[in-house]
């Protein structure tokens, strides 16, 4: 008697070609053969990673040779004229907006600063850009009050007896300079302290050291027919700086450390009279750290005024942000001061330098060495995980 079929198969419930059956099936192993195409990648990816750590071997030996150079030591050098030109057209076109325009207005209308009313209208003009009508009436307004006789007179007298009250520079030029700016105005300074010191009462040795800078720019200015007068400029800048309170702490101490020339005062009088000349009466290494912060402070006034000069000195803190400084009134001339009021006294005086060649070498081979370890280092990673 045959046996009874179950629904799928002769024996048991399922039979015997049921999932149990085909679990305990030998399951064939396939083995898969590399093709021809992967038999040829192979030795192809191998001489990529050589390849591969062949050039960062000789890109690290670049890097290290340009390294030694010290690229960083000194990374920046000057922008030449035209570069420098153009990154502050750049800037400030980025930066002088109708809406930042209109906000110096306001701001220099409630703080009454003619300067800095005159340096945001100054740069909107330049620009191109129309401010709302109403504010432009209430500038013009407020410039016609400042220039009114009665106040222009009062300020004047009060700038002409002490230059640190000026307002603007408009008044330091009209009211402070014209005696200032002459042998006059130094030889004043050297008879107050004479006077001072004869009467037992402290003598300003800045003020003296200011002024003989200033007396021998002067006669330089005879001896070289007029070329030397840009030193004489700086020299009574520097002097009436002091006096206005517009000397940076830095070059405070930079100016009290040399201003006094390392004079001879007993030998001065024979200076002063001609016989001498100033390398037997001063420390000639005084006299060139001040004569050359008084030849960059004359090239400022030479591109702005020198009643400006005055006020400029006061975003140097260092002989080398003088130079800078004077570098950027070259660019800049008249608009100088409104530079410095829109873009700050860091990012404008930044923009005078780039990178040097060396150094942008240098970065350009460290992010190509970096990139081929990490390419590197992922080959190997997948030639291990194979």
């Amino acid at each position: 008697m045959a046996a009874p079929r179950g629904p799928r198969g002769p024996a048991g419930p399922r039979g015997p070609a049921g999932p149990v059956a085909a679990l305990r099936a030998p399951v064939p192993i396939r083995v898969r053969r590399p093709t021809p195409a992967r038999r040829r990648r192979g030795p192809l990816r191998r001489l990529a990673g050589l390849a591969l750590a062949l050039s960062s071997a000789l890109t690290l030996a670049a890097s290290l040779w340009v390294l030694a150079q010290n690229p960083f030591a000194a990374p920046l050098t000057a922008r030449s004229a035209e570069a420098a030109a153009a990154a502050l057209d750049r800037a400030l076109t980025l930066r002088v907006t109708p809406e930042w325009a209109a906000a110096e207005v306001e701001a220099a209308l409630a703080a009454g600063d003619m300067d800095r009313l005159l340096h945001a209208t100054t740069l909107a003009t330049e620009r191109g850009l129309a401010l709302p009508r109403p504010l432009m009436e209430r500038a013009l307004a407020a410039a016609e009050a400042a220039e009114s006789p009665g106040r222009r007179m009062a300020d004047c007298a009060a700038c002409a007896w002490d230059i640190a009250q000026c307002p603007t520079v408009a008044l330091i030029a009209a009211c402070a300079l014209p005696v200032e700016v002459t042998p006059l105005g130094d030889a004043n300074a050297l008879r107050r302290n004479a006077a001072a010191w004869a009467g037992g009462a402290e003598v300003d040795r800045l003020e003296v050291g200011l002024a003989v800078t200033g007396l021998a720019a002067s006669a330089a200015v005879l001896a070289t027919a007029g070329s030397s007068a840009v030193v004489k400029a700086g020299a009574t800048a520097l002097r009436l700086a002091r006096r206005a309170g517009t000397l940076s702490p830095g070059l405070t101490r930079v100016v009290r450390q040399n201003a006094d020339l390392g004079i001879d005062r007993a030998r001065l009088g024979g200076w002063l009279s001609g016989d001498l000349p100033l390398e037997r009466v001063a420390d000639p290494t005084k006299v060139a750290v001040m004569g050359g912060m008084a030849t960059d402070l004359g090239r400022i006034a030479a591109r702005t005024s020198p009643a400006e000069a005055v006020v400029l000195i006061r975003h140097a803190d260092t002989p080398a942000e003088l130079a800078t400084l004077a570098r950027l009134a070259d660019v800049r001339g008249g608009d100088t001061a409104a530079t410095l009021r829109a873009l700050g006294k860091a990012r404008a005086l930044r923009m005078m330098h780039r990178l040097t060649d060396l150094a942008l070498a240098a970065l350009a081979l460290l992010a190509a060495l970096g990139a081929q370890l990490v390419a590197l280092a992922l080959w190997a990673l997948r030639r291990a995980v194979r």
